[in-house]
C-alpha cells in the first residue's frame, strides 16, 4: 500500500527534531517540502541529499494535479513543513484529504507543535478548547471573528504573523472582558523565546517595539462565578 507520512520538524530548536524524522526521510521515495530554502537547509542538517518537490500556497491547480499523480504511484511519500507538524495551518491540510480520497494511507510521525506547546504552557483549561488557525488579516474582520468565538466561554488558541502580533493585542485589549487573561508565546523553543500572561491591555503596554517572533495566542476560558 502507498503511504503518505506527515513528518515533523522542529518549531525553533533543532534539538526538538524527533529521531524518527531522519529515518523516515532517508527511507522516503519522495519528499515534499514547503519552501525551497527552508527545506534544503533542513535536509542538509540531517545529511540528506535527496531531491524534493514543493507544496505551498503558490502551488497551482496544475501543480496539485501533478502531485496527486505522483502520490498515487509512489510507495512512501514524506511531507514536511517549514516548522512543526505538517497539516496544521500549512499546505499539508490540502494534501491529506486528497490522499485519503485516493486510497492512500496517511500516517503521522508526531513531533512538536506550537499550538500544543502554548496551550499547555498557558495554565488555562485545555478541554474543551477551540483552535482558530490564522485570523483574518483585515482588522475589522479579525475583530468580528474573535467576538464570534469569545462568547463561547472556552479556551481559544490561534496563530498570528509576527508583524501583526501587537495589532492583535490591541484588538484583544478592546474586546475581551476585563477578567479574561491571555497567554502570548513568541518564538517557542527558540533561544529568544518570550512569553506573557495576563490582561491583554497590560501586555500591550509592555510589548517591546520591533519584537518579531512567531506568536501563538491563547485566551483564557470564562471563569464560573461562585454563587452565594
Amino acid at each position: 500500500m502507498n503511504r503518505l507520512y506527515l513528518v515533523s520538524n522542529s518549531i525553533g530548536n533543532d534539538a526538538d527534531i524527533p529521531p524518527r524524522t531522519k529515518t523516515l526521510l532517508e527511507e522516503a521515495d519522495w519528499i515534499l517540502g514547503e519552501e525551497q530554502r527552508t527545506t534544503s537547509t533542513f535536509l542538509k542538517k540531517l545529511g540528506i541529499t535527496k531531491p524534493f518537490d514543493l507544496l505551498n500556497e503558490h502551488s497551482s491547480r496544475k501543480d496539485m494535479d501533478e502531485i496527486a499523480m505522483k502520490l498515487a504511484t509512489t510507495k512512501r511519500t514524506c511531507l514536511i513543513s517549514d516548522s512543526g507538524s505538517p497539516g496544521l495551518e500549512d499546505p499539508g491540510k490540502w494534501l491529506v484529504p486528497l490522499a485519503w480520497e485516493m486510497g492512500i494511507e496517511v500516517r503521522s510521525a508526531p513531533g512538536p507543535t506550537a499550538l500544543i506547546a502554548a496551550l499547555t504552557s498557558s495554565g488555562f483549561a485545555t478541554s474543551p478548547f477551540l483552535f482558530l488557525g490564522f485570523l483574518p488579516r483585515e482588522e475589522k474582520e479579525r475583530e468580528r471573528t474573535l467576538k464570534q468565538y469569545i462568547g463561547l466561554g472556552i479556551t481559544i488558541a490561534f496563530y498570528e504573523t509576527a508583524y501583526r502580533a501587537k495589532h492583535c493585542l490591541e484588538t484583544l485589549a478592546k474586546i475581551l472582558p476585563g477578567d479574561r487573561q491571555i497567554y502570548l508565546a513568541l518564538g517557542i523553543s527558540m533561544a529568544s523565546e518570550t512569553s506573557y500572561r495576563g490582561l491583554a491591555k497590560e501586555i500591550h503596554k509592555k510589548f517591546p517595539p520591533g519584537l518579531k517572533l512567531p506568536p501563538v495566542f491563547v485566551i483564557e476560558e470564562k471563569k464560573e462565578r461562585s454563587k452565594r
